[in-house]
């Protein structure tokens, strides 16, 4: 064992106390301000904090408003449909998940108004929302895609935005 000074002990003991203090105090927020999006035609509606995210154009071919954040992996795209085939949230997860969509869903939640599918895609976590309109007319549908590292920063934005989350129908 090595001998170490009693000041040079305490000073160590002080950083080691200090350090964990700072490992464990909570992320501080990147959303201090907020603003709420609403598609026109489908009555998609939800809160973002606009420090995090910026709006694109709209993305007429996919028929989807995509919001940028800092680089490339975080995002977040709305997308409003009509519900020709009147389906339920249950009917919407059974349609997605027969389809070949690339990622691992750890996450499920089926409600009679909503859906929400949550999971891995290489190194982004992904966050899907699907919301039906009360007369099942419309559905508005939110996907959140940021890198895993950033998941402890990103829980409670991706709650806020998820419980704004609806349609205006």
């Amino acid at each position: 064992m090595t001998n170490v000074s009693y000041p040079r002990l305490k000073w160590m003991m002080l950083a080691a106390t200090v350090g964990a203090g700072l490992a464990f105090n909570p992320v501080p927020s990147y959303s201090k301000s907020w603003t709420v999006y609403r598609d026109s035609l489908y009555g998609c509606r939800l809160e973002y904090p606009n420090s995090l995210f910026r709006q694109e154009p709209l993305d007429i071919a996919e028929n989807f408003q995509k919001f940028s954040g800092s680089d490339a992996q975080t995002f977040f795209r709305v997308m409003g449909v009509e519900n020709k085939d009147k389906l339920d949230p249950a009917g919407v997860k059974a349609r997605y998940l027969s389809a070949d969509v690339p990622g691992d869903i750890v996450y499920e939640r089926t409600k009679p108004d909503f859906l929400v599918l949550s999971g891995y895609r290489g190194d982004s976590i992904f966050y899907t929302k699907v919301a039906e309109s009360a007369d099942q007319r419309t559905i508005c549908i939110l996907e959140i895609t940021y890198p895993r590292k950033a998941k402890k920063a990103f829980d409670d934005v991706v709650t806020r935005m998820s419980r704004s989350f609806r349609t205006g129908n």
